[in-house]
Formats: C-alpha cells, sequence, structure tokens
C-alpha cells in the first residue's frame, strides 16, 4: 500500500472509543482534524508526545481543531496506562487488531525502533512524566507512528509518517494548519 500524502481523502472509518463512543471520520467534516496514530499505550516516547497534546488541547479546541488518538493496544490496557483519570477531552481509539492502521499505511519498521532507541532524553522525560507507568507492550514495538492533518473536507492536508518510533509531526506544523499557513516540515 502506498503512502497518504496532501490531497488524498482521508480513509473513513468506525470504531468505539474508550467511553463507548462510536467514533466515525465522516462525523468530522467541517471540522480541522487531527489524527494520531501513536504506538501502544506504555509507550515512553508517545507518553511525552500524548502529554503534550492534552496540554495543548484547550488551545486547539478554542481553536476549532479537533484530536483523535489512535493506540495499537486494547481498550482496557489504554485505561490502565494513559488514562489520566479518565480525564481525555478528545476520543482515544484502541485497535489492537491494526484496522485503522492498515487503512493509513501506518508502518512497522525494525530500523524505526532501533534508531528511536536514540531518543533517550525523550525516552527518559517519558518515564518521568506524572502518571507513567512501565508494562509490557501489548501492540508491536515496530510500530512507527504517524499524524494526519484532515481538513473539514476530510481531504488529508498533510501526512506525516515517523521516521521512528518517537517522531512525530512537530507541533509548529499543528499550529500553521490551525492558522491556515503553509505547513512546512
Amino acid at each position: 500500500m502506498i503512502n497518504l500524502s496532501a490531497g488524498d481523502n482521508a480513509p473513513d472509518f468506525q470504531a468505539t472509543d474508550l467511553n463507548g463512543t462510536t467514533i466515525q471520520l465522516s462525523s468530522y467534516a467541517g471540522k480541522k482534524t487531527l489524527l494520531c496514530f501513536f504506538r501502544f499505550a506504555s509507550c515512553p516516547l508517545c507518553t511525552v508526545r500524548f502529554t503534550q497534546l492534552l496540554q495543548k488541547y484547550p488551545e486547539y479546541k478554542e481553536s476549532g481543531l479537533e484530536i483523535i488518538a489512535v493506540f495499537e493496544s486494547s481498550p482496557d490496557y489504554i485505561r490502565k496506562y494513559i488514562s489520566h483519570n479518565n480525564q481525555i477531552p478528545f476520543p482515544v481509539i484502541g485497535d489492537l487488531e491494526g484496522r485503522i492502521y492498515k487503512l493509513y499505511n501506518v508502518k512497522k519498521s525494525f530500523l524505526g525502533m532501533m534508531l528511536g532507541m536514540f531518543r533517550i532524553f525523550k525516552m527518559i522525560k517519558g518515564m518521568s512524566t506524572p502518571g507513567f507507568k512501565m508494562g509490557k507492550p501489548d501492540g508491536s514495538v515496530h510500530r512507527v507512528p504517524a499524524d494526519f492533518l484532515i481538513d473539514p473536507l476530510l481531504t488529508i492536508e498533510k501526512s506525516y509518517y515517523g521516521s521512528d518510533i518517537g517522531d512525530h509531526i512537530p507541533l509548529k506544523s499543528i499550529d500553521d494548519f490551525i492558522s491556515n499557513k503553509t505547513i512546512n516540515i
């Protein structure tokens, strides 16, 4: 399968989030959306990015941006490792089978896993994040994150396939997307 890129239609999906709410991408028509694919819920590198999104979410929400997060973990595992006292203000989907990952061609990479190990300071930061718990991965350790900025017409404005297990779209690119600036990466 080929990587999705700017101008492609965002593949529609339907899934149940941690709260039992049915999430369907097509219901986000008319809104700007950030679709984030993480690794498994106890990944320290993912914890850093997830915490950044939680911190920035009030600003993003006020600017009209919606966020949907997908983890390659079971819902119970996600609740155990990133529940943040059940105060996650945006949908989080558990996709242990990788169905949505396949729709978006989110890859696994042994090299990406190895390169991510050089993000030692980010890993330490993740492991020292309040609420972080170490745990055995329930998803693939080779999964590499990906992020998609989706416009109100459900067209991908920017796809970002990480180069390693700790690589996500820069926050500045999200800010540029919100403010209708050209997205540079």
